[in-house]
């Protein structure tokens, strides 16, 4: 697999919708794109309870084809274009394919760099899915072509961090009982947190998560009846 030249998409601004260990999901306009994530990226939006706020990714596309004959276009995003240039070299070598490349990237890409520009193959080697001679080729191959990422600022984050009660988690678990499922209660829980409140109490969080709940309710009835 190779990524698209000339492709006609660069950068999706939206509201982050949903977050997993390996995709995200982002409403533009009603329209919702599905966009896979490195692991570090993934695990940083996931911390930072960002469901709901605006998000800006740059992307790189593909055609994956399946075993069957189908092809189906998917999108690859990334914090900054250093990170995006990065990846374009890194999936370069051969024998790494992208889904394993993106898996692989639980560091900052300037780390990932010096490794390969120092030959530090240990480093290379504690990253999932790297053994032995997939290190030694990454090396091989990159070695000389990577020393500007190395020198690569820390990543910003992509969307601002909101204030996670420390109480979160209980509320979740009340969530929980109440027969939601994960995926449902997480976004719950981002969309109260997003808003910028301070609760005093997970009674308080969960007010909030009700209210919000009763309100997309009573829209979608009125949209029925108009």
């Amino acid at each position: 697999m190779s990524f698209r030249g000339g492709s006609m998409i660069s950068k999706i601004k939206g509201n982050l919708d949903y977050i997993d260990d390996t995709t995200a999901t982002v409403n533009v306009g009603g329209l919702y794109y599905e966009i896979m994530l490195p692991s570090a990226l993934a695990e940083s939006l996931r911390n930072t309870s960002t469901i709901g706020t605006e998000i800006t990714f740059h992307i790189l596309d593909y055609i994956e084809s399946a075993s069957i004959g189908n092809q189906y276009p998917r999108m690859v995003g990334f914090a900054d274009q250093i990170d995006k240039e990065f990846f374009s070299i890194f999936t370069s070598v051969s024998g790494l394919g992208i889904k394993k490349a993106l898996k692989s990237l639980i560091m900052p890409i300037s780390d990932i760099a010096r490794a390969i520009e120092t030959n530090d193959l240990i480093s290379l080697k504690k990253l999932p899915g790297i053994g032995p001679r997939l290190a030694e080729k990454i090396v091989a191959e990159l070695r000389g072509k990577t020393a500007r990422f190395a020198l690569a600022k820390e990543t910003k984050p992509l969307a601002k961090p909101e204030h996670k009660p420390d109480f979160a988690d209980e509320v979740m678990l009340i969530l929980l009982q109440l027969q939601y499922r994960r995926s449902e209660a997480q976004a719950m829980l981002d969309r109260a947190i997003a808003t910028g409140k301070r609760f005093k109490s997970s009674e308080d969080l969960l007010n909030q998560i009700f209210r919000q709940t009763t309100k997309s309710v009573d829209s979608v009835i009125e949209e029925e009846v108009e």
